[in-house]
């Protein structure tokens, strides 16, 4: 059965179009089959995956187990089409408008990047009242951008007020996100092409995007 799940916070920069981007990389490895949808009128996650124009509903990528799609085309697909899908991921805007409202509730399942900070508490409360208001389930929330010489209090914090809902999967900041970006790859993939040690320090990232998705997986 095709499992729906959007990201979604409505603060930007917490690292949603990433998380989405490396998320189905990893899940496709377990040989999982990834629909990526692209919620945001900027479309930065379908540019991302584009390998040529085409005039079709639902576009391949250089990737056998992912393909990829917007929103707006997305409405056209029919439900046989999705349901050759073992996940579809939804990249939402950073806004609590109608269509996201509606993407929500047919989604049902809604998963909440955030970084730590004095007021993200408070906001992820907003957040998870909206997705309630919507019908929809809470999968979990999780940190991005960690740093432990600077975040290792707020984590706790974190954990002591949200309990539960804060996922085990802690995704550390790394500066080789950007340069992943920049070359149109997931993270995993950039540090194979570049040969990057897998013992070193950078392969943390990789590591936790890994056991999101498998936490996320075995929800």
């Amino acid at each position: 059965m095709t499992k729906k799940i959007a990201l979604y916070n409505n603060k930007g920069g917490v690292a949603k179009t990433t998380s989405i981007i490396n998320l189905a990389y990893s899940m496709q490895k377990t040989g999982k089959k990834i629909l990526v949808v692209d919620c945001d009128t900027q479309e930065n996650c379908f540019s991302f995956f584009m390998t040529a124009q085409n005039v079709n509903s639902i576009l391949p990528t250089e990737y056998e187990n992912i393909n990829h799609t917007t929103w707006a085309r997305y409405i056209d697909i029919t439900s046989e089409d999705t349901a050759v899908y073992d996940y579809i991921l939804f990249d939402l805007p950073p806004a609590m408008t109608d269509e996201v409202k509606q993407i929500i509730r047919h989604c049902g399942m809604v998963y909440v990047p955030t970084m730590l900070g004095e007021f993200e508490i408070q906001g992820l409360e907003r957040v998870t009242v909206e997705i309630a208001k919507q019908n929809a389930r809470l999968g979990g929330i999780f940190v991005t951008m960690y740093q432990k010489q600077n975040d290792a209090k707020l984590l706790q914090e974190f954990r002591s007020a949200l309990q539960t809902r804060l996922m085990q999967t802690v995704i550390p900041y790394s500066r080789t996100v950007r340069e992943s970006q920049k070359a149109g790859l997931p993270i995993e993939a950039y540090f194979v092409e570049k040969k990057v040690p897998r013992n070193g320090s950078s392969w943390k990232i990789v590591n936790a995007y890994e056991g999101l998705s498998t936490e996320i997986m075995n929800r």
